[in-house]
């Protein structure tokens, strides 16, 4: 809970600075790109983590990574500040806040979608249409296929969960059955 309270707020903070410039869907970006590497690379995980490596030298490594992705100055100080407040352990769950709250004020909505068998391109657009006419927002939709489902799919916005798969249909029939 402290670790979301943590994150939100630097989230937070960045937002302000990425509406005020008018930049934060590149700060976004960016941060995407850095978290994806911070993530993938354990090497480079353990190294900015680790405060066993002084500040400079973390913030080099950083700096030296934000050439080779172009990362804006902001972006870069940004990460530095991390590193400086020993926060830079929560760079995915800031970056994951992120995006909401950009998504929030662009006016849209990330759905994951989980499918029993791969949609027609077709199908996926009546989805995705069905989708925006109940969020009332562009939706950006994460397709995931799970044959366990049998069939329907299962959508989730935020913490709304939609469930229209056979299988939980089936479970529910067993317990009323079961009930008798």
């Amino acid at each position: 809970m402290i670790q979301r309270k943590i994150a939100r707020r630097y989230a937070k903070a960045l937002m302000n600075i990425g509406q005020e410039d008018g930049n934060y869907e590149t700060y976004c970006e960016e941060l995407d790109a850095f978290t994806s590497l911070f993530r993938r690379e354990g090497k480079l995980r353990g190294v900015l983590i680790n405060p066993t490596f002084d500040i400079p030298q973390r913030q080099g490594i950083i700096e030296e990574i934000g050439k080779r992705l172009r990362l804006s100055p902001l972006t870069i100080n940004f990460l530095h500040l991390l590193v400086d407040k020993d926060r830079i352990r929560y760079l995915p769950d800031i970056t994951a806040l992120y995006r909401e709250l950009v998504d929030e004020a662009a006016g849209r909505a990330r759905v994951h979608l989980v499918t029993a068998h791969d949609l027609s391109k077709k199908k996926l657009k009546e989805l995705t249409q069905g989708l925006e006419g109940l969020v009332g927002k562009q939706v950006i939709m994460e397709v995931e296929t799970d044959p366990l489902l049998i069939g329907g799919v299962v959508a989730r916005i935020g913490d709304t969960v939609y469930d229209g798969s056979v299988r939980t249909q089936l479970e529910r029939l067993k317990e009323i059955l079961a009930k008798g």
